[in-house]
């Protein structure tokens, strides 16, 4: 076997793997590079999703005119000079594979002047080789040009998403960075969008990429535990997300993703969360560069900690602190007030678990809510229900014959006529029915929902869709990430039923919805629409969930106070349209036991 050593345009491209993935790939490689220059402003422009044209400038310390190809050269860098630096990484670009990475699948212009110089400086690459070197009147700091990205390399190129979807994922980016380097004024701006952040710290930082609403529904986390320090802001327990892309976690400066310090911070508001919710947070985590390890991952996202069991306590004692900063002892928490488990294996992210899942935590007793977040509170946001119209009444007394067995249900399963009498609500959720020998309970909230369903169904199979306006109109911020989904499925919720229009930046507007489901719980059914959205692909099956999402959103409230005329109502109902055993989302909607069976229970037969 024969041992080729490859030529630079090779090897060049095969580094470029690593390093360029995307358009935002550029940006993030870039921008840190700006960052380590000691820029205090850096703009962004793109074009074309960043397919076309990237230009970053700063105005950071700039790159000696004789300096400018040499940054070119592969593992070339300013960052480390010796082995010893791998273990203490400070900075953040210091990889030597980005530019000529990048010059290796697209054509790159820099054009930069250091303060010591009068005359500044630009090289051009085509194609991966030096096309042009000379000097020229520049700015203090540098300026790089990324344009024609993998022209010359159709098969990657044909992998990138659309041009809208490449900017998101830049937007999304630049966010990150402006939550991780709070002092550093950062300015984007594309084809459909500009941004700008001030500058001027955290806070303003935290509104100009979230706004002024989530920055009012915040608290401070401070906590100095040499040699770790955490500082940031964290969600108070009744304001909630329904996906992760609002947890932001910045470890010594640099934008990273940690399953164990979500989890960390996910335990402190497990108990209060309502399903598919989630905290939102900014955490910035300084600790000695040797206690954590960056290089996990070529794009540095991914991190691994040398004591990951202290990390994630003193984590979730920050946010503790900061959720419940009204205890009846005025004291910070120390270890003695927690005591923490690491289970045997990490459940999986992303389904829901209980507190003790991801590690015990008994705080001291006599630790009470004060007024402003008070107990009931925290479960009254867990236990929202919403709030439509009344079914119509009826007093009809004839009800259906629900599914007579307690085994295994089949979809296909459905009421079939016969004569029962109303006895009973249990719990003021399950209605009680008798006939004959058997007995029946109904969950009311399940078969409204199967109802509503069914109903919305069909008008929309009919193109007899009717809609009924907003008074006023439902509007509601989300991320960038979540903004594109939306947009993307516009249309297909038009077509159920929901008006639903851009309203600015990464908001929508909703004016109206299916006229079966006046009264819905907006708030609901948009956590849903956004969850539904990232995961399903398929626009029948989208369609079909987004149903399923309205009708739950909008089984009311006040359904726990059916008078005896909507009951008959409900009921009757649920006869005349022959439903199937299953709410749309899988419970089934009555069980049955005999007779006997009741009867063994307190042992009258055996």
């Amino acid at each position: 076997m024969k041992i080729n050593k490859l030529p630079s345009e090779i090897f060049n491209r095969i580094a470029a793997g690593e390093v360029v993935e995307s358009p935002s790939s550029i940006v993030k490689e870039l921008a840190e590079n700006a960052i380590d220059a000691g820029a205090t402003e850096i703009s962004v422009t793109v074009r074309g999703g960043g397919i076309d044209y990237i230009r970053i400038t700063d105005n950071g310390c700039g790159v000696d005119f004789d300096d400018l190809p040499t940054a070119f050269l592969p593992h070339a860098t300013s960052k480390i000079k010796s082995l010893e630096d791998l273990d203490t990484i400070g900075t953040l670009g210091f990889r030597g594979e980005a530019l000529p990475s990048i010059a290796a699948v697209a054509d790159v212009t820099m054009v930069s002047r250091t303060a010591d110089s009068e005359m500044g400086g630009t090289v051009s690459y085509v194609g991966g080789k030096l096309a042009s070197h000379e000097e020229c009147g520049a700015k203090l700091g540098t300026t790089v040009t990324v344009e024609k990205l993998f022209e010359r390399i159709p098969a990657r190129k044909k992998f990138l998403a659309k041009p809208s979807r490449e900017e998101t994922k830049i937007f999304t980016l630049i966010e990150h960075l402006v939550l991780a380097n709070p002092d550093i004024v950062f300015k984007f701006e594309s084809e459909t969008k500009r941004f700008a952040s001030s500058g001027e710290g955290l806070e303003s930082a935290v509104f100009a990429v979230y706004g002024d609403t989530v920055l009012k529904n915040t608290l401070k986390v401070e906590l100095d535990e040499p040699p770790i320090k955490i500082v940031g802001y964290t969600c108070v327990p009744t304001f909630t997300k329904p996906s992760r892309n609002y947890q932001n976690i910045i470890i010594n400066g640099r934008y990273v993703e940690s399953a164990d310090i979500c989890y960390a911070a996910l335990s402190v508001y497990m108990p209060y969360l309502m399903k598919r919710q989630y905290p939102l947070f900014v955490l910035h985590i300084e600790m000695p560069f040797d206690m954590v390890d960056v290089n996990v991952h070529p794009s540095k996202m991914q991190v691994k900690f040398a004591d990951t069991v202290k990390i994630k306590s003193i984590v979730a004692r920050a946010i503790k602190n900061a959720v419940m900063p009204r205890l009846t002892e005025a004291k910070r928490l120390t270890d003695e007030d927690f005591h923490i488990e690491t289970p045997k294996s990490e459940p999986e992210f992303g389904r829901s678990h209980t507190l003790g899942s991801f590690f015990d935590i008994i705080p001291r007793q006599n630790q009470t809510y004060n007024e402003s977040i008070t107990q009931s509170t925290l479960e009254e946001a867990s236990s929202l229900d919403p709030n439509p119209e009344p079914p119509p009444t009826d007093n009809s007394g004839r009800y259906a014959d629900v599914y007579e067995s307690t085994a295994d249900f089949s979809e296909k399963e459905h009421f079939v006529a016969t004569e029962c009498k109303y006895v009973g609500k249990l719990f003021n959720t399950y209605l009680i029915l008798e006939s004959g020998d058997k007995c029946y309970f109904v969950d009311q909230h399940a078969a409204h929902e199967k109802l509503l369903y069914d109903r919305l169904l069909a008008e929309y199979e009919s193109k007899r869709l009717k809609t009924q306006p907003l008074i006023v109109p439902f509007v509601f911020d989300v991320s960038p990430s979540d903004a594109e989904l939306i947009s993307d499925n516009l249309e297909l919720i038009e077509d159920c039923g929901f008006s639903l229009a851009p309203f600015g930046d990464n908001t929508f507007a909703l004016s109206s919805v299916p006229l079966e489901c006046v009264g819905i719980d907006l708030q609901s059914f948009v956590s849903d629409l956004l969850i539904i959205s990232s995961r399903e692909k398929s626009p029948m099956v989208l369609r079909e969930r987004l149903m399923q999402a309205a009708c739950k959103a909008a089984v009311k409230g006040e359904i726990d106070d059916l008078s005896k005329s909507e009951i008959d109502a409900l009921l009757a109902e649920m006869t005349a349209r022959n439903i199937t055993m299953f709410c749309p989302h899988g419970r089934p909607i009555a069980v049955c036991f005999s007779q006997k069976e009741i009867e063994k229970w307190f042992k009258r037969i055996v």
